[in-house]
């Protein structure tokens, strides 16, 4: 039976110490090759069966527009291609993008929380095509987390298992030590993150004692609701089981949410060659009619 991998890109909400005045996953780190462009690549490379890009209308055009519709899988790319001949299928990967729901913007829409909306996104629309295409496990990408993404290739086998969770480390920790590092989880872990964001978040009211009644509720102060705006990545990811789950440890990684981190990755030798530029230019969905003037 084909396994459904969905691809996690999140974006919305990510908070970065570069004061640019643009997103800073839009960053280059090679030659026409930048963090968002990684991003996608890493969950090509994974062996993603869809992409879903979690960001807000203030960020979804731009990024449409830099990474395009789909890509294909760079592991079949090259297979059967022959005098610039395409003799073999290649696959497709289709790109899609999610904004945050309102009615969590402002209460629960962290970084982290961006990530668990995405899977909700791939389950909740391949559920409503048919059963056998609900995702059996999600591969979480950060565009700020730099590693030799080409290893993914090696990895593909233990990413797809749907018994084990799939966990990339460095230095002994995990996206679990608020590290934006990426990994595969099963559906099961993403149902318990949820319920764990909303048992521990406050709300708009303080919550009652055993012998009190709503008349009782009591607003809490306006920086102390809603506690879940600020979870980071160990919280939101605290209940993803890592007993017996594959674990792989980079040779090295750097975090580059900050300039520092950045810089060190910029001035290293761990210098990681860009894919070709069919792998990563912007894909359109060919239009099946369009309005015109006839």
């Amino acid at each position: 039976m084909a396994k459904h991998l969905a691809g996690i890109i999140p974006l919305a909400n990510f908070k970065d110490n570069f004061k640019l005045p643009y997103d800073s996953f839009m960053l280059p780190i090679q030659d026409d090759f930048t963090l968002i462009q990684k991003s996608v690549f890493e969950c090509a490379m994974a062996g993603c069966s869809t992409i879903w890009i979690v960001a807000n209308d203030d960020l979804a055009p731009l990024v449409k527009k830099h990474i395009g519709e789909w890509v294909y899988d760079p592991v079949y790319f090259w297979d059967n291609y022959v005098d610039n001949k395409v003799v073999q299928r290649r696959i497709h990967i289709p790109i899609y993008y999610v904004p945050i729901l309102p009615k969590d913007r402002a209460r629960r829409d962290s970084y982290g929380w961006s990530a668990l909306f995405g899977m909700h996104s791939a389950w909740w629309t391949s559920v409503r095509i048919s059963k056998w295409a609900i995702p059996k496990k999600y591969f979480v990408s950060f565009p700020h987390g730099m590693y030799d993404f080409w290893s993914l290739r090696e990895h593909r086998k233990d990413i797809f298992n749907t018994t084990k969770n799939f966990f990339f480390t460095s230095e002994g920790k995990t996206v679990k030590d608020n590290l934006p590092i990426p990994f595969a989880m099963r559906g099961e872990d993403f149902i318990q993150c949820r319920r764990h964001v909303n048992a521990t978040t406050t709300r708009e009211y303080a919550p009652l004692e055993e012998d009190q009644t709503y008349r009782d509720l009591v607003k809490l102060p306006l920086k102390e609701r809603w506690s879940a705006r600020d979870f980071d990545l160990s919280i939101v990811f605290d209940k993803v089981e890592e007993e017996n789950a594959f674990k792989e440890n980079l040779v090295w990684y750097y975090d580059m949410r900050g300039w520092q981190g950045y810089r060190d990755y910029l001035a290293s030798e761990n210098i990681v060659g860009s894919p070709n530029w069919r792998l990563t230019k912007p894909h359109k969905l060919n239009r099946l009619c369009e309005e015109g003037e006839e």
